[in-house]
């Protein structure tokens, strides 16, 4: 009898638990951002981890109590999709060359399937679902609340530094796009378009001013999130809801006034939206080519392993090596890194190949049919009418062609804010299709699990549970302290700096950009030890990440700079005749020499528009004395940007060498000097006057066009310039200095 209380006041515990804690976890993950750590949304991260991690636990303390297996056994079939789409995660995770990048999408994958099976079965009635909505009602007022608050701080009030309406550091961080408490407007434009049909569903049921209202707020937010892809994602929601609610609702009583006010209305939206994402295509056609230059690499990507894919989570670990050159010219950045392909369905089969992109497309067909079909079985005199059901599903269903149209072009799934979203529709349409068809009269029989057995997995799974949330509240941390060991190297406080990336590092061993960096203050510092530390941080870094952003560039500066002070300590030693150390820092110059060119031969290969790349590389051969190869590899820069409008890299014909003319004048610059420091004139005169091709009155140039004519002998070529220079730069004490012993000067005045 005390068992048995005791089971039944355990079981009405963890079932609160889990009915009041998944929809306040949605409410916080949706409102929640944090400025102190690096990444603004890492509280949304870390509250998945902890809440999601603690309900997934709360969930089976409840199970292995019920000791219930029939519920499981009668709709196997519809947790199926769901089932195959974890297991297709845990199969790519087993075979992932990238561990750790696999870890983090794989943990994601599993609380986001866990809190799917725990709204089927635990969220089972009318009155539960809508709880759930409640919550994402009031967190989409207070998202879009804020949204405005951007808004009208962009447009009446001053930019920062000056305070405005918005009292967050971030205020404006996107000109006039608004994103509210997502940090980046094509997340906010998610969580809307997700819960667009889904108020409207609502308030088509309850005719309640505050529903309608809110959805003024959504569609006034989306359209200034100026995000393309949310435009699309809101005009593919708004048509399938549209369509489902006449075919569906208005079934028995069709009418063509209907159809065409249907059709009128679909029109209307489809025609806006579709002017709307062409101008700002024309305005910004960076983003599209940007997207298209990455869907090629990662198609590419995906043919080197199609069948079962190179792991979950790897694809910001291997794009680098598949990145096209003209995102480089696209971006104007060499230091960033894309995380994904701006594309769920190429990220899945990249990361799970041709299988588990073909379990997802299953999942995906799985959910529409039930949505579609759950909302037919209200309207068949099978259900209830009456019930706020059919349109809840009506909702949900147009929500998920939202996210799917969205998740063509943006990353919506693999952000926390988004992809609980998604989860959330796949296991309210599984939960009503389970719940309103069967007969819930027999849910399974009595437990058989003896309470010893009991009582050892439940404290395993509780055992388990904390250890997994403190390892990833290590995350959160790690993000604070990375933010901290920033600051700490903008003030040069190196060892304050490494000492907080060690922590960093401990904290989320993943962690890539903390090794990164830290690798740069070894390099900045440039103290005893420092050259081996760096060494060791990069080849933790290359286990992690093989091409890292720049590390490969950075490696070739520290080779290069061993290679220096080898050569200044030969020096010293044959000054003491101690040849024996003179020889073996000759060796050791040799050494960092070749590693030198090796990493800076991998970056050009990684990133070959980036020109300092090319300078040092250059500047590399030509203190050995290799001019020819000093001289090919600054054309080599030259060059690379004509060959992008050939094949195989003309799938977009564009003039990049007008985004980077600076770049090609400095080219040049460095092509003169190299010539002139060996005496060849003709070829330095050449590259100079390339050089003010590119960038007219550039000083430098100038002034080095100034010497060749002066070897040439050419001294009335020399005095001519020199004058052209004190006019554009009358203040260069240069110019003053040759012109004024010749009283030039004075003529001109």
């Amino acid at each position: 009898m005390q068992l048995t209380i005791y089971s039944q006041v355990l079981q009405k515990i963890f079932k609160k638990i889990i009915i009041y804690g998944l929809p306040i976890l949605y409410f916080l993950i949706a409102v929640s951002f944090y400025l102190r750590t690096y990444d603004s949304a890492q509280i949304k991260i870390t509250l998945l981890h902890l809440g999601g991690l603690f309900l997934i636990s709360s969930w089976f303390v409840l199970k292995i109590e019920e000791g219930k297996i029939d519920f499981f056994k009668k709709n196997f079939i519809f947790l199926l999709p769901i089932i195959a789409f974890l297991i297709s995660g845990l199969i790519s995770f087993t075979v992932s060359p990238f561990p750790y990048a696999s870890l983090n999408e794989f943990v994601k994958r599993f609380i986001y399937c866990f809190l799917a099976i725990i709204i089927i079965t635990e969220f089972n009635d009318e009155m539960k679902i809508s709880r759930i909505l409640n919550w994402l009602i009031a967190a989409a007022y207070v998202v879009t609340i804020y949204g405005i608050i951007q808004l009208l701080d962009y447009y009446l009030f001053p930019p920062p530094p000056d305070t405005g309406l918005d009292p967050f550091v971030w205020r404006q961080a996107f000109g006039s796009r608004i994103f509210s408490t997502f940090g980046n407007p094509n997340f906010f434009g998610d969580f809307l378009i997700v819960m667009s049909p889904i108020v409207l569903g609502l308030y088509l049921y309850k005719r309640n001013f505050y529903l309608m209202f809110l959805w003024i707020l959504i569609v006034l937010c989306t359209i200034f999130t100026v995000s393309k892809g949310t435009w699309l994602g809101f005009a593919a929601g708004t048509f399938v809801f549209v369509i489902v609610y006449i075919v569906t609702f208005f079934k028995e009583k069709l009418t063509k006034k209907m159809v065409i006010s249907g059709a009128i209305a679909i029109s209307v939206v489809l025609f806006v939206v579709f002017f709307g994402i062409l101008s700002q295509t024309k305005k910004r056609t960076d983003s599209a080519s940007f997207r298209l230059f990455t869907w090629l690499s990662t198609w590419e990507m995906i043919n080197t392993n199609p069948v079962l894919g190179t792991g979950i989570g790897t694809f910001y670990v291997t794009y680098p090596s598949w990145r096209r050159p003209q995102i480089f010219f696209i971006e104007a950045k060499h230091n960033t890194q894309s995380d994904h392909p701006e594309n769920e369905y190429l990220e899945v089969w990249f990361d799970e190949g041709i299988i588990g992109f073909t379990v997802f497309l299953f999942l995906i067909c799985f959910v529409v049919i039930a949505g579609y079909r759950n909302i037919e079985f209200f309207h068949s005199g099978k259900g209830s009418r009456d019930s706020p059901m059919p349109y809840i599903q009506l909702g949900v269903l147009a929500a998920f062609a939202a996210q799917l149209a969205h998740d063509t072009v943006c990353v919506s799934l693999r952000f926390v804010s988004s992809g609980v979203m998604f989860w959330l529709l796949v296991g309210i349409t599984i939960s009503i299709c389970v719940n309103s068809y069967k007969d819930k009269s027999n849910n399974g029989s009595a437990g058989i699990l003896p309470f010893p057995a009991k009582l050892a997995a439940q404290i395993f799974v509780i055992v388990s549970a904390v250890f997994a949330m403190n390892y990833f509240a290590g995350y959160f941390k790690a993000d604070l302290m990375h933010s901290r060991a920033i600051q700490a190297s903008k003030q040069l406080d190196w060892d304050k700096a490494l000492k907080a990336y060690d922590e960093v590092n401990r904290l989320n061993p993943s962690f890539q950009m903390s090794r990164y960096f830290k690798a740069n203050v070894h390099l900045d510092r440039w103290k005893a030890g420092d050259p081996l530390l760096a060494e060791k941080t990069f080849k933790e870094l290359w286990q992690l990440a093989p091409n890292y952003v720049q590390s490969k560039y950075l490696a070739g500066l520290m080779y290069q700079k061993n290679f220096t002070d080898a050569l200044v300590l030969r020096g010293r030693y044959l000054e003491q005749n101690n040849y024996d150390k003179a020889k073996e820092m000759e060796a050791e110059a040799k050494e960092n020499y070749d590693l030198a060119l090796k990493y800076f031969s991998e970056y050009i290969m990684i990133d070959p528009i980036f020109p300092l790349t090319y300078y040092q590389l250059a500047g590399l051969y030509a203190q050995t004395g290799n001019l020819l190869m000093a001289e090919k590899t600054l054309k080599a820069h030259l060059e690379y940007s004509e060959n992008l409008n050939h094949p195989p890299h003309n799938f977009w014909v564009e003039d990049w060498t007008k985004r980077r003319q600076f770049d090609y004048a400095e080219t040049y610059l460095q092509l003169g000097h190299l010539y002139l420091t060996h005496n060849k004139l003709e070829e330095a005169k050449a590259a100079y006057e390339k050089v003010l091709e590119f960038v007219p009155n550039h000083l430098s140039a100038l002034k080095n066009l100034t010497l060749v004519y002066a070897r040439m002998g050419n001294s009335e070529k020399e005095t001519q310039l020199w004058l052209e220079i004190f006019k554009k730069y009358p203040n260069d004490e240069d110019a003053i200095r040759f012109l004024e012993p010749k009283g030039l000067i004075r003529r001109m005045q």
